[in-house]
C-alpha cells in the first residue's frame, strides 16, 4: 500500500507516456540532430539516471534505436518523393559518409537505398515504430521503504555488462577483502548503478561494491562511494541473478509508471541478501531498488 503526504499529487501512467512521447516528438522533429540522453532526460522531466532505463522498458527499443529508425524513415521518405542523389539523402540525413547510410539502410530494411528507390517501395514496408507503450496491471510486490546512507567499498565494472565482466569485477572486489582480511566479515555485498548498461547510455557506470563501516585503505582499484539515505521503491527478486535484468524491466517498464512516483537522482541499488557461493541459484534473494522523490 502506497501512503502519500497530503497535497503531493502522483503521477500517473498518462504523464508517463506523455513525457515519452515528448521525446519520440523531440527525435522525429530532428532526426539527424546529435541528441544526448541529458538533453532527452530534460525533455521528459525524468533523472537522467533513470530516463534512458524507463524510456527502453516502455517503449520497447533504446533512445538510439529510435533515433537511428527515426532517421532512416526520413531518408526513405526522402528517397521515395525526391530525386536526390543517395549521397545527398545520406548527409541531408546526418550521416558522414554514403557508406555508413547505406550499411544502416540495409541494417533495418534489408535492401539498399538504391533498391528501395528502384523497386518503389512504400515507407510502411520497411519501417516499424516502437510497440505501443504497455497500459496493463503488473503483479510485482514492490514495498516503499526508507532506506539509512550507505557507505560502500566499490570496484567499478570494466567493459560492457556482460557475465564475465560482472564475475571479474566481484572476483576482484573479493581478491581486495581478502588482501585486507575482511572476508566473510562485512555485510551485504552491493551493486550500485548509475545510469542504463545498455542501448548506449555513455555515462552508464556499475559499482560492485561492499558494506563495511570500519576505516580502511581504499587501495587496488577501490572507491569508497556514500549513497544516500532516502524512498525507494524495494522489490525482493528470489532467485538466479539472470532474472534481475528483466525484473528491473519490469519496474522501471510496469510498475513505476502505475506507482504515481517518480524516481530521482539516486543510482539505482542491488543488495545480495544471502551469498552465492552457498546458497542455490532458485534460493538466491536481491532486494532490487529504484530511489523515488
Amino acid at each position: 500500500m502506497l501512503v502519500r503526504l497530503p497535497g503531493v499529487k502522483p503521477v500517473t501512467e498518462t504523464d508517463y507516456r506523455a513525457r515519452i512521447e515528448r521525446v519520440i516528438r523531440a527525435l522525429s522533429d530532428e532526426p539527424e540532430a546529435p541528441h544526448t540522453l541529458d538533453e532527452l532526460a530534460r525533455i521528459a522531466h525524468f533523472s537522467p539516471f533513470h530516463f534512458h532505463r524507463i524510456y527502453r522498458a516502455m517503449v520497447g527499443e533504446s533512445v538510439i534505436e529510435t533515433a537511428r529508425r527515426l532517421r532512416l524513415a526520413r531518408a526513405a521518405l526522402l528517397l521515395a518523393t525526391t530525386d536526390s542523389p543517395v549521397t545527398e539523402v545520406a548527409m541531408d540525413s546526418g550521416y558522414e559518409s554514403v557508406q555508413t547510410f547505406s550499411r544502416a539502410f540495409r541494417n533495418l530494411t534489408k535492401v539498399s537505398p538504391r533498391e528501395f528507390r528502384d523497386r518503389g517501395m512504400q515507407l510502411a514496408q520497411l519501417v516499424v515504430g516502437p510497440r505501443p507503450i504497455k497500459r496493463g496491471g503488473s503483479n510485482m510486490q514492490v514495498e516503499i521503504v526508507e532506506r539509512s546512507p550507505i557507505k560502500a567499498w566499490t570496484m567499478l565494472l570494466r567493459g560492457a555488462m556482460r557475465p564475465e565482466n560482472f564475475k571479474d569485477t566481484y572476483n576482484r572486489l573479493w581478491q581486495w577483502q581478502i588482501d585486507h582480511g575482511i572476508a566473510g566479515r562485512t555485510k551485504e555485498a552491493i551493486g550500485i548503478y548509475f545510469g542504463d548498461g545498455e542501448g548506449g547510455d555513455s555515462a552508464f557506470r556499475y559499482y560492485a561494491g561492499v558494506i563495511w563501516d570500519v576505516p580502511l585503505k581504499a587501495d587496488g582499484g577501490i572507491e569508497v562511494l556514500e549513497v544516500p539515505g532516502g524512498k525507494y521503491a524495494s522489490y525482493r527478486l528470489i532467485g538466479s541473478y539472470h532474472g534481475i535484468p528483466a525484473a528491473f524491466k519490469r519496474l522501471y517498464g510496469e510498475w513505476l509508471p502505475k506507482s504515481g512516483f517518480v524516481p530521482d537522482d539516486r543510482p539505482a541499488l542491488e543488495i545480495y541478501r544471502n551469498n552465492p557461493f552457498d546458497t542455490p541459484a532458485n534460493d538466491l534473494i536481491t532486494d532490487l531498488s529504484i530511489p523515488l522523490q
